[in-house]
């Protein structure tokens, strides 16, 4: 008697985990298979925000690089003007022109041989060329080169009464 007991209380709980589990499973159709292809448009629909998601990221992180990048030529222009003796010039001069720049690709050697207070000419001699003017004011223009080595390698030069003010630069090679 108690081993039929055990047996019936043993199928009882069989029948009740096996109801229990039922409910809890994703729907099944008549067959008694999953609906894989609703799922998997789920999956398709979410994998497609994730790449919109980054995206985006990556024209943020593009734009911030940009900004940050300004700001970094603007302080070093600020305190180039700042240091003793280097007070702004008030004459005006040749800064070169404000164009779209010629695609001169500029090295760690050409670089290193600027100085402070060479005219635009000068400098265009050395590099070869002009680079892209990114801001121009009364008296002032900055320039980006773009450069030989890894990606984003660049310099950037800005001139003032048609002296070279202050030279900048990231992974010339």
């Amino acid at each position: 008697m108690k081993r039929l007991t055990k047996t019936m209380l043993g199928g009882t709980g069989l029948v009740s985990a096996l109801f229990v589990l039922s409910a809890c499973t994703s729907e099944v159709s008549p067959s008694g298979t999953a609906d894989v292809s609703g799922l998997q448009e789920k999956i398709t629909g979410l994998e497609k925000k994730l790449a919109d998601q980054s995206e985006k990221n990556s024209e943020q992180n593009k734009k911030i690089a940009d900004l940050e990048k300004k700001l970094e030529e603007l302080s070093s222009t600020v305190i180039a003007v700042n240091e003793p003796g280097g007070k702004a010039p008030v004459s005006s001069g040749n800064n070169g022109s404000a164009g779209k720049g010629d695609g001169v690709l500029i090295t760690f050697a050409q670089y290193e041989k600027l100085e402070v207070g060479m005219a635009v000419e000068e400098v265009i001699d050395i590099l070869g060329g002009e680079g892209e003017a990114l801001s121009e004011a009364e008296n002032m223009v900055v320039y980006n080169y773009k450069g030989t080595g890894g990606s984003g390698a660049n310099a950037v030069i800005a001139f003032q009464g048609g002296k070279l003010l202050t030279k900048a630069q990231s992974g010339l090679e």
